[in-house]
């Protein structure tokens, strides 16, 4: 283990603001990590997400998991997420520390932090967590390509190092020619509340009227245009006649995928072969992962994937695009399936595993856990601030 460590690690949304989306679940696990290796953590963020709960005060500290958070109110404009009263804690917080890490890009805060790290001498360490990618600066490429000249290549560039979670999300940064070294960390993931749980699968699985000798296929997280989920009705229509499946889709509905998806299963005359349902707790996500017999992941671009590592972890084997950073990490575990974006392919890998299975799955958790635990991703991102720090 490297020698005990000061850490601040700034960023916009913090646990247990869950519904903001998966940064804010693998940076909580990864402080947890950190503080459980004996370093100690202290993380400056905003109340998004979290306004108006007793429990998340904006006027001291608390303690979640060996962390000091401290929630600072937040407040948004046509910039984006803003806090003063957090932009003037960074500024006195930087210099009790030996090593800053900021995550986050395209927030005006985390400028704040950068230029407090930089003033008080202390290195620090910037996670893009994905929105540096090709597909970020195609959303509201107008406000982001000149927020980006102008601010966050400068605080990028000012960096010790930058956190990357996967290769490809590396490579993509790299037609910035950012002179900072780079060096890869996968997300972290709180693996205790991912087990495969038999029973409780099988009763969803007869909740949602799925026969024992359907195969079901799941997608779990938001619906979104990101996510590339119009090739499942594509799949859907390549599959063999007569085939017994379903797909069911369990998340929030953020731009109408859902509807889109709707009517062209519809159109198809599969609308029995569909499942839309709300986005659920951790609990029970875990038994829906239990339930499916192969989590499906077609988006077009993330730089890690959390959810497909949850899904792995609870037994499910998984199917995803070559467009999902945490793929290569992936190699050489069982149940794992990466195809490029085409409708023939994901239906031949499918059809591979008609009719359903119903041997146990192997299980996968113990090389999951060597990979992306909370304990394993901490160690390797204390021995790259180790490396940073002056001799």
């Amino acid at each position: 283990m490297t020698r005990p460590l000061r850490i601040l690690h700034y960023t916009g949304v913090y646990a247990p603001a869950w519904s903001i989306g998966g940064p804010t679940r693998s940076v909580s696990s990864l402080c947890a990590g950190l503080a459980a290796l004996g370093h100690t953590v202290t993380v400056l963020t905003t109340n998004a997400g979290l306004q108006g709960r007793a429990d998340i005060p904006t006027d001291r500290a608390v303690i979640r998991e060996g962390v000091a958070v401290r929630y600072f109110p937040a407040v948004y404009d046509w910039m984006g997420l803003q806090s003063p009263a957090l932009e003037a804690a960074v500024a006195a917080e930087a210099s009790a520390c030996d090593i800053v890490h900021v995550t986050g890009v395209w927030q005006p805060t985390s400028r704040a932090a950068c230029r407090a790290a930089r003033r008080a001498g202390r290195p620090y360490v910037c996670s893009p967590r994905g929105a540096l990618g090709r597909y970020s600066f195609t959303q509201k490429s107008w406000k982001k390509l000149p927020y980006f000249w102008l601010w966050e290549r400068p605080n990028l560039a000012g960096a010790a190092a930058l956190h990357y979670t996967s290769a490809m999300e590396r490579a993509e940064c790299g037609r910035f020619g950012l002179k900072p070294p780079g060096f890869v960390v996968p997300n972290s993931i709180d693996l205790a509340a991912w087990r495969r749980n038999e029973a409780a699968g099988q009763a969803w699985r007869q909740a949602q009227a799925v026969g024992a000798g359907e195969l079901l296929l799941l997608y779990a997280g938001r619906l979104h245009h990101k996510k590339g989920l119009e090739l499942l009705a594509e799949i859907a229509a390549a599959l063999p006649a007569g085939a017994a499946w379903k797909f069911a889709l369990v998340g929030h509905d953020e731009d109408g995928t859902g509807g889109l998806l709707r009517q062209a299963f519809a159109a198809a005359g599969l609308s029995s072969r569909l499942l839309i349902l709300p986005g659920v707790e951790t609990a029970q996500l875990a038994a829906v992962y239990s339930a499916a017999d192969v989590f499906v992941f077609p988006s077009r671009h993330e730089n890690f994937g959390n959810v497909v590592v949850e899904a792995l972890a609870c037994g499910c084997p998984v199917l995803l695009s070559d467009q999902i950073g945490v793929a290569d990490q992936l190699a050489g575990l069982p149940g794992v399936a990466v195809r490029p974006r085409q409708a023939a392919a994901w239906a031949s890998a499918i059809t591979e595993r008609l009719p359903r299975r119903t041997a146990p799955v192997a299980p996968l958790a113990e090389p999951v856990a060597a990979r992306f635990s909370a304990a394993a991703v901490a160690t390797r991102m204390a021995q790259h601030y180790q490396e940073l720090l002056p001799a």
